[in-house]
């Protein structure tokens, strides 16, 4: 920075200069003499004040205290005869004992907030006029009485500009007082506080559970599915209202297929009886039905006869010389069926009162089709396969999975219950 220019001098005497230049120009006074007495003098508007003061009072103005004088004194560094001319002096002079009394004051107030003993600075050269920071501050702090005692904003700027000087105060060699105090005792550190996760809503408790061909199908107590996202709608809402229910319910597909014996018709010759195994009562997926019956004794052939639910007549086989026979018949339709057993000239029918007719069912296209495609595409997932099976009334089939699903839950009650009912709806 250059010399000041009068109008820093006036602000910079004044107050008015804001932190970031008051910081600057005190740098600068403290290092440029020229500019220091240019200050000095542009301050003496105080000393034109006292002196007025003091011809008004009749009193002698005399020689004032340097600043150095003031900062000495404040700091109790005058002895012997110095100490006793500035006694003198303050006892006869205000504007010093002004001077005195503020500097003093305002050194007070900042002491305490120190980490350091307070010293006035030392003189940076031999013979060198320059006075001491602390001297030099007590100059600026020595302004006219009105407008510098009676202003806040000026004590506080002030205060903030000691505070600096004083933190800058190594890069002026300043003598300090070091206070070594003893090293802590190493504590241990406590244990770090565990993260507090934010509180989560409980999970809804499990109502059901089952392993499912690599899967884990789990209903909660509010009704959701998890484990089969990769299931449609409409099979997700089977396995989860099996689950809920835990059970499954008979096929309307098995309606009509079977029905008790009468035991108001009988036959004459229980001998001349044989019985027919399969299909009876039950759904059958294929369009082409394995018949299946016991042989009787002294048959020497067997006609198998299919009708459709208007008694029409849609296959008969050949005299056959074995127990078992297989055709195709349309699907979507339920049928009966007979055996007659050649003997001895005659023919012997079976079933024959009073048991009831050998019934079953035919699932149609569409149904074939559906559950066609569910065994390709979701051919892991067994209780779904075991529900879609059940519901169409092919409860084998639906018997079979289940017993895969068991397999996979040894210890579930769930598992093993599903079983028990469908092997139940086959009697």
């Amino acid at each position: 920075m250059e010399h000041l220019t009068q109008k820093q001098i006036e602000d910079y005497s004044q107050h008015r200069l804001a932190a970031v230049d008051l910081l600057a120009v005190g740098d600068h006074v403290a290092e440029c003499e020229v500019c220091r007495a240019q200050l000095d003098a542009g301050m003496n508007v105080d000393a034109a004040f006292f002196a007025m003061h003091g011809e008004a009072l009749g009193q002698e103005s005399g020689a004032h205290l340097t600043t150095g004088q003031t900062a000495a004194y404040v700091d109790r560094n005058l002895t012997g005869e110095s100490l006793q001319e500035a006694d003198d002096h303050l006892a006869a002079c205000e504007q010093c004992t002004f001077a005195v009394e503020d500097l003093r004051a305002f050194r007070n107030q900042i002491a305490p907030s120190l980490d350091r003993e307070y010293r006035p600075a030392a003189v940076s050269s031999p013979g060198a006029a320059k006075e001491s920071w602390f001297a030099r501050l007590g100059s600026l702090f020595r302004v006219a009485p009105i407008p510098a005692f009676g202003s806040a904003a000026v004590a506080v700027l002030l205060l903030a500009f000691v505070a600096w000087m004083i933190w800058r105060t190594p890069k002026e060699k300043q003598p300090e007082v070091v206070v070594v105090a003893p090293s802590p005792v190493s504590q241990p550190s406590p244990p770090s506080e565990p993260l507090v996760s934010p509180p989560q809503p409980a999970p809804a408790s499990v109502v059901a559970q089952l392993n499912d061909g690599g899967r884990v199908l789990t209903l909660d107590q509010e009704g959701k599915l998890s484990g089969a996202d990769d299931l449609p709608p409409a099979y997700k809402d089977r396995v989860t209202k099996a689950l809920r229910t835990q059970r499954i319910e008979r096929s309307s597909q098995l309606q009509g297929l079977s029905r008790r014996s009468s035991s108001l018709m009988s036959s004459d010759n229980q001998k001349d009886q044989f019985s027919l195994l399969a299909p009876v009562g039950n759904v059958l997926m294929s369009d082409r039905p394995a018949f299946r019956w016991t042989t009787l004794g002294g048959a020497t052939g067997y006609v198998v006869e299919v009708y459709d639910p208007q008694f029409k007549l849609v296959a008969s086989s050949p005299e056959l010389t074995s127990a078992s026979w297989t055709t195709t018949v349309p699907r979507g339709n339920v049928y009966s069926w007979q055996v007659k057993a050649l003997k001895d000239g005659q023919a012997i029918t079976a079933p024959r009162p009073p048991a009831p007719q050998a019934k079953f069912r035919i699932i149609d296209q569409a149904r074939a089709n559906e559950l066609a495609r569910a065994k390709r595409t979701h051919a892991s997932s067994h209780l779904t396969l075991a529900l879609l099976y059940a519901d169409a009334g092919l409860l084998k089939e639906a018997e079979q999975e289940l017993r895969l699903v068991q397999r996979s839950n040894p210890n579930s009650d769930l598992a093993r219950k599903l079983l028990r009912q469908v092997q139940s709806l086959q009697k």
